[in-house]
């Protein structure tokens, strides 16, 4: 879908394969990383959850700065790699506040209990997370990490009235955000309210509803010819309900249906804190930026910068996305290695006869 969602753009330039290219070179590092992950104890990251937070704190400052990140579309939210690689750090933002908030509220349960040495420490660090990602621009990014960290400190048993309390933090931040870009939002609320009037999500629908039930055909789209901006990247699903229909659409939500009846079996049977916290983190983390992906492109939400998971043009977002899914694979495994020697004790407890060993009746 990114080869046929962004091959008419670049061969005018000479260069069909531009984003295909960038694309497969990012898959191994990828799958590198799901499978490595995948092998290790997840409960290693819960004596380093820390770690990854400073990094992803460091790395937006970083790119930040106008010698250092790269700016397209008036944000600047890239870190160039050489190669032709580029990398978003708001990515590894996402997994970071997960990380953190799922180590540190497992740490001492009775953090959910207390304001300044628990929920006030979380908020505090997160928020730079939050900030950074929102001066960029990115107000979706950083509203979707916000909500990631709410729902986990949400699921570890907080005090929901310090939950309210953290309005007065972010809610200033986010009010001086709203008025220095109040065209561009309102702009996008009116958008929702009236889809016909924002150009990009008009051309969405009209490729939604040129596909039909089965799609005019792999590669046959005819919005993607620079009629729907940027359609390898937030909406590569008008691109796939063109050329795929209905059938491709459904077909593809199916999936996201899977991964999350997975995910939550696999956070179901975690017996630890940390891993019901952190496996339900994920799951959340890549489910609901599907349901936000699906709901901009249908116009059923304002547009944001939410990619589809796996399917949109990203090498840092599919290496992340895949990392996350290595941590579940992760905690289903260990899960399943407890299970299995506990069952190997009884076994043992019970001895040849099926009887338990003891001098007692």
């Amino acid at each position: 879908m990114v080869f046929s969602a962004s091959t008419f753009r670049w061969s005018l330039n000479g260069d069909a394969y531009f984003f295909l290219r960038r694309q497969l070179a990012w898959l191994p590092i990828a799958i590198l990383g799901c499978l490595l992950v995948r092998n290790l104890d997840y409960r290693l990251c819960r004596r380093h959850y820390w770690e990854p937070l400073v990094v992803s704190i460091l790395l937006l400052a970083i790119v930040l700065i106008p010698q250092v990140g790269r700016d397209v579309n008036q944000s600047r939210r890239w870190l160039p790699l050489g190669a032709g690689l580029q990398f978003q750090p708001s990515e590894l933002g996402k997994l970071a506040v997960i990380l953190f908030v799922a180590g540190f509220m497992a740490g001492d349960p009775e953090r959910r209990r207390r304001f300044f040495r628990g929920f006030l420490v979380v908020a505090l660090s997160v928020f730079p997370v939050f900030a950074l990602v929102l001066v960029e621009p990115d107000f979706g990014t950083a509203m979707f990490i916000l909500g990631l960290g709410f729902f986990v400190l949400l699921l570890s048993g907080i005090r929901t009235v310090y939950l309210l309390g953290s309005a007065l933090l972010f809610a200033p931040v986010i009010a001086l955000f709203v008025h220095l870009r109040w065209e561009q939002i309102h702009s996008r609320l009116l958008g929702f309210l009236d889809p016909e009037s924002v150009y990009q999500v008009r051309h969405s629908l009209i490729a939604l509803g040129s596909g039909g039930w089965w799609g005019v055909g792999l590669g046959a789209s005819g919005q993607k010819l620079h009629f729907l901006p940027e359609p390898h990247t937030d909406f590569i699903l008008a691109v796939l309900g063109e050329e795929l229909g209905l059938a491709g659409t459904l077909g593809t939500l199916l999936l996201f249906l899977v991964l999350l009846w997975s995910g939550i079996g696999i956070v179901w049977r975690t017996r630890d804190l940390f891993g019901f916290l952190l496996g339900a983190g994920v799951v959340i983390s890549l489910t609901f930026q599907a349901v936000l992906n699906v709901a901009v492109v249908t116009a059923s939400a304002p547009t944001k910068g939410i990619p589809l998971p796996f399917v949109t043009h990203g090498g840092s977002g599919l290496c992340m996305t895949l990392v996350q899914v290595g941590l579940l694979l992760s905690i289903d495994r260990m899960n399943r290695l407890e299970r299995a020697a506990e069952e190997g004790m009884s076994e043992a407890d019970a001895g040849p006869s099926g009887h338990c060993h003891g001098s007692g009746p």
